[in-house]
């Protein structure tokens, strides 16, 4: 607020009434009724007082409906201080919007006949999809995905400037000739329209007529549709440097740079590190689709019963790829400073006994202790009752006297680098250091 910044409040109608109760009197503020002309929101903050926002400050909030069925209209607002707002409806946008959206955002899909068929293919999944699941959500994704299949292919195997401008009902099959291509956009499809789990006969068989229709748009028989999805293998290799570190890693189409290691890096353990991974197919698999999320930057939900190497596999990618995994076992005693960390009372004599061994340690290399037996005797004591003022006084000290014989024992040097450099006169001499060591007149050799 003190910036000026805008805030966007997304799914504003799911915030707790905490929530609600600290927004409805900033957006109260914002109204012409709720002040003098030219004056600024406000916001009362516990322990604070009243904060004032900057100029231009400005507040958005957000809510996702679905319209009714018969009517088509949006269900009115109903949380907690709705009335304090100014709401937009935004219409869905038309076929050709979309198209425009498509085009806009993703640039490498230049041709508009390649936009005009992933927005057809988008369009007769959404019929038979409940309405409100996926969207144009499932429409950019896929988009991505067909963007970085189209690249992984060179533009000759595209054929896409072979096909008329005009013709408004191009075809997969008469855009990419290739099969191979469409192969590719058939695993990508998979992935963001029917990839999930099913449990129901009814689920089970409405994914069934999503993948059948996705494969007819696509140019693919059932024969070939079964084997793209059950009895095709990805490839799987792995490229290594002079030393034997795994630097790329190759899942299919998708390459994974392998993080270089340090020599600073702990080392696994020995059972982690010797631990051994069965590459059999349907890990394989598993790994071409989680290796295209991820260079994707896509979050990934594994769904699976307990022992089918879920956290085996993700233990290994990440041992490939020299990345640091942190596994966090939730459940419903998860709390969020869990994740994000907070702060706690904290015993003052745990992290102060740390830095006391440290300081001794130090301490003993820098001073003598036999001489010093007063002074580590006053830190002890001041450790150990807690007075911790005197302690930080004390290492403070200890710290400047120990710049000071660091500074003392590197002076003559510097010294003499000096006069090396530049040929200083010595005090009390009127030679000068030179190459072949010092060189006095007759008054200074006496």
């Amino acid at each position: 607020m003190k910036e000026g910044k805008w805030l966007v409040l997304k799914d504003v109608d799911k915030a707790s009434m905490e929530v609600l109760g600290l927004i409805k009197p900033l957006a109260e503020s914002m109204l012409p009724a709720g002040g003098w002309i030219g004056g600024r929101a406000c916001v009362d903050v516990p322990n604070r007082g009243k904060v004032h926002a900057a100029e231009r400050f400005m507040v958005f909030a957000m809510r996702s409906v679905v319209p009714s069925s018969g009517t088509g209209k949006v269900a009115d607002a109903t949380f907690y201080g709705a009335h304090k707002f100014h709401e937009v409806v935004i219409d869905v946008p038309s076929l050709d919007e979309v198209e425009v959206i498509v085009r806009a955002q993703f640039t490498r899909l230049r041709a508009a006949q390649v936009i005009r068929a992933i927005v057809k293919l988008w369009t007769d999944v959404q019929h038979l999809t409940p309405v409100g699941s996926g969207g144009l959500r499932d429409l950019e994704k896929f988009c991505r995905r067909m963007e970085d299949v189209l690249h992984s292919y060179h533009p000759q195997n595209m054929d896409v400037d072979d096909v008329d401008i005009n013709e408004g009902n191009a075809t997969f099959t008469s855009l990419f000739p290739n099969a191979m291509i469409r192969e590719e956009m058939y695993l990508e499809a998979r992935d963001v329209f029917f990839g999930a789990g099913a449990l129901t006969a009814s689920a089970q068989a409405q994914q069934a007529r999503i993948a059948s229709l996705i494969a007819t748009h696509l140019g693919l028989d059932a024969d070939r549709q079964q084997w793209v999805l059950h009895r095709r293998t990805a490839s799987f290799e792995l490229e290594k440097n002079e030393d034997g570190d795994i630097v790329t890693v190759h899942i299919g189409r998708t390459r994974l740079p392998a993080r270089p290691k340090k020599s600073s890096m702990p080392l696994l353990s020995s059972s982690s590190a010797g631990r051994p991974f069965a590459m059999h197919k349907p890990a394989i698999c598993l790994l071409s689709r989680i290796a295209t999320a991820l260079s994707l930057s896509e979050p990934i939900l594994l769904t699976g019963e307990t022992g089918t190497g879920k956290t085996s596999l993700i233990t290994h990618l990440s041992r490939l790829l020299n990345r640091t995994l942190v596994s966090l076992n939730l459940s419903h005693q998860t709390e969020s400073s869990d994740l994000l960390g907070g702060f706690k009372p904290v015993d003052a004599h745990v992290p102060a006994s740390e830095l006391y061994a440290r300081f001794l340690r130090l301490f003993g290399e820098t001073f003598s202790r036999r001489r010093n037996v007063k002074y580590e005797e006053s830190v002890r004591k001041g450790v150990e009752e807690g007075r911790w003022r005197r302690v930080v006084l004390l290492w403070k000290e200890s710290v400047r006297l120990a710049k000071e014989r660091i500074a003392a024992k590197d002076l003559p040097y510097v010294v003499f680098l000096f006069i090396l450099l530049y040929g200083l006169t010595l005090p009390g001499r009127k030679g000068t250091l030179r190459e072949g060591g010092p060189q006095e007149t007759e008054e200074g050799a006496g």
